[in-house]
């Protein structure tokens, strides 16, 4: 009674306390609405859905992701609807329900327009064949005197000029000036480069590659380089010189690359130990090659 009796005598007071308690509970529902609505503490792995398809994808939906198609790309090595790439990368922890986007192989390839790439750099036209959707097949270095410039574009064996149709993915071969000097090019780092910036850095330096997937290789954008031959050094090598590297998917690439690593360095005792018999040998060499067996060592 004589609490009642001095909040009747002080109704500030009153007011005070009822605006504190509504302010208190107005703060406790917000919090509790920003919980609920941002699902905190239900935040999940994003799985890797490269390489998988678009509709077995969809039908396979326990997080309730809203997938949306931002680009489709006729690719060689696809079948029609298989997942490219998408956005957020896997292994990125997100929320039920979230937005993700994907780029998925279109059916059929469209027709776009033959860059004109003749007298353009080498570089410069890795980067146009790249940003169009064209694959790059071969270099072919020609006489010239301009080095590093494109004299010819074609697409199975046939001269394509600029401004023809042609289809999204085809593979186009480019002659290339040899220039005058006789300067060779090196080789560039690849480990742990994607297919795209693998490619990309191979042509770019004036060679051509050929490429090894493992097996269970399934999406080949994806797939990362975890061996390269000839390896980066300061060795110069012809143009148009092939280097061959070898993929594997994402998840795989630092056991691969560690086995690659120890088969280097096997490669390199075997070399040092075949190179002081040799010295050692003053009868000659033939004599020590036999006891070396080089197909178990390649």
């Amino acid at each position: 009674m004589k609490k009642n009796g001095f909040l009747r005598k002080h109704p500030v007071v009153l007011h005070l306390l009822l605006t504190l308690a509504a302010s208190v509970l107005i703060v406790v529902l917000v919090f509790v609405f920003i919980k609920i609505y941002s699902r905190h503490g239900q935040e999940f792995v994003m799985e890797d859905y490269a390489g998988q398809n678009y509709s077995e994808v969809l039908s396979t939906n326990p997080h309730d992701l809203r997938f949306v198609i931002t680009d489709s790309i006729y690719n060689n090595d696809n079948m029609p609807g298989t997942i490219l790439t998408q956005d957020p990368p896997a292994g990125a922890m997100i929320k039920k329900g979230r937005q993700v986007y994907l780029t998925i192989a279109a059916s059929e390839p469209e027709d776009i327009i033959m860059p004109d790439l003749v007298d353009m750099s080498l570089r410069q036209a890795v980067s146009q064949l790249m940003s169009d959707g064209l694959l790059i097949g071969r270099l072919d270095f020609v006489e010239s005197e301009d080095r590093n410039a494109i004299k010819s574009q074609s697409i199975r064996g046939r001269r394509v000029l600029a401004g023809q149709k042609v289809s999204r993915g085809s593979v186009v071969d480019l002659s290339v000036g040899r220039g005058t000097s006789m300067a060779g090019t090196v080789v560039p780092v690849l480990i742990g480069k994607n297919r795209e910036n693998a490619q990309r850095a191979v042509f770019s330096s004036s060679l051509n590659i050929s490429e090894i997937f493992t097996q269970s290789v399934t999406n080949k954008s994806t797939a990362m380089v975890y061996k390269q031959e000839p390896v980066c050094s300061d060795e110069k090598y012809p143009l148009g010189a092939t280097v061959s590297v070898w993929y594997c998917p994402a998840d795989e690439y630092e056991a691969k690359r560690r086995a690659a690593d120890r088969e280097i360095d096997s490669l390199k005792r075997v070399a040092d130990s075949l190179r002081r018999a040799l010295e050692m040998d003053d009868a000659g060499s033939t004599d020590v090659l036999d006891f070396f067996d080089f197909d178990d060592i390649w």
